[in-house]
């Protein structure tokens, strides 16, 4: 592993990363790769336009809950086959309102509809959390979020973006974005 991946996937507490050459192009290629057909993306209603554009290249079902509503989750989620896969997508601060997402009722819902989640921490990276590390250190649920996003765009000052996540999930990612 490069030192640059070595530093990411320890600093967001995760076994692997991977890094692209933008933080729009990490969620174009993650999100669009990381479920089927059969599968279910469940996104805030005012997530970033990256995250959108990967919505839409996924075969998966994409479903929308009203912003940082959980109710609004919560029904999304019923729609779903249990047995499919479910992954719910939150910017962990939402940039254009300045709030920041409900990521202890997204994690309870998670568990709760067996979902995963995807946090893009773009926005979060160097505000929130010990040291900057983001909404997910800073509500203490980094091993409840399954793919950590950011962008070297923003704190880092440079360009690029990374995915964190456990190193069955990144490599699937290398392959197959």
């Amino acid at each position: 592993m490069t030192s640059v991946r070595r530093l990411f996937s320890k600093l967001f507490g995760k076994e692997e990363a991977i890094i692209y050459s933008t933080g729009f192009q990490v969620n174009l290629g993650v999100v669009s790769c990381v479920t089927g057909r059969e599968d279910y993306i469940i996104c805030d209603e005012l997530n970033h336009a990256s995250i959108v554009e990967g919505r839409r290249l996924s075969f998966s079902t994409a479903l929308k809950y009203k912003h940082n509503d959980m109710e609004s989750l919560e029904k999304e989620l019923q729609k779903c086959k249990p047995e499919s896969i479910k992954l719910i997508i939150t910017d962990s601060v939402f940039s254009m309102e300045g709030d920041i997402a409900n990521l202890p009722g997204i994690v309870n819902l998670a568990k709760k509809y067996n979902a995963n989640i995807m946090a893009d921490e773009a926005h979060g990276i160097g505000v929130l959390g010990a040291q900057g590390r983001g909404v997910c250190n800073h509500f203490g649920l980094t091993n409840d979020v399954d793919l950590i996003m950011g962008t070297f765009s923003k704190s880092f000052a440079s360009i690029g973006g990374f995915i964190a996540a456990d190193e069955s999930i990144i490599n699937y990612i290398r392959h197959n974005s």
